[in-house]
């Protein structure tokens, strides 16, 4: 009996060592893990799948409430890849628009942009740019959307890009960019 309790005691230690090791090993493989996703350059497969209206062209449609008489106008909506601004260390995305044969002279341009995650996914981040501008695009008629660089790690950034023209019902269709990797991570 004496002999079976020192064994059982023996064994208790043991166990009670490989077990308490196999939790630090855990805990540590725990703490070494990202909490979750992380930015992330853009894969060349994931640049060409969000790329959305490529050529920004927008069709005016009747929306609920407007009568088929209503005239439909078309204009395009447009916007530069989004870079590293030369003014100051950020991600940068410029959105404006340009009439083709609307009655309006201004529109709400709206860019948001967007980086990139590990996990595949495209996430809102920065300030978004809003502005009511004149057709053509250039210094003052354009949005500016931007997000502050953390560091300068390689990450996929992209923008939406939205036109609301002034008096006008409007679709819900926007431009979404290329996606490009820049050295920029929020």
């Amino acid at each position: 009996m004496r002999h079976s309790l020192r064994g059982l005691a023996v064994g208790s230690c043991i166990a009670s060592t490989v077990l308490i090791g196999t939790s630090q090993i855990s805990v540590t493989a725990a703490i070494a893990a990202p909490a979750g996703p992380v930015p992330a350059p853009v894969p060349d497969s994931a640049v060409a799948a969000g790329a959305v209206g490529a050529d920004g062209l927008r069709g005016r449609s009747s929306p609920a409430g407007i009568t088929k008489s209503a005239r439909v106008c078309y204009f395009e909506t447009r916007g530069d890849d989004v870079h590293v601004s030369s003014s100051a260390h950020e991600a940068s995305g410029h959105g404006w628009w340009v009439n083709i044969d609307c009655d309006v002279t201004k529109a709400v341009v709206t860019v948001q942009l967007q980086e990139y995650y590990s996990d595949g996914t495209w996430r809102n981040v920065g300030a978004v740019g809003r502005s009511t501008v004149k057709s053509g695009g250039g210094a003052g008629n354009r949005a500016t959307g931007r997000g502050h660089c953390r560091s300068g790690s390689l990450t996929g950034w992209r923008s939406v890009i939205d036109v609301d023209l002034v008096g006008v019902p409007d679709d819900p269709n926007k431009l979404v960019t290329t996606g490009r990797n820049i050295r920029c991570r929020r």
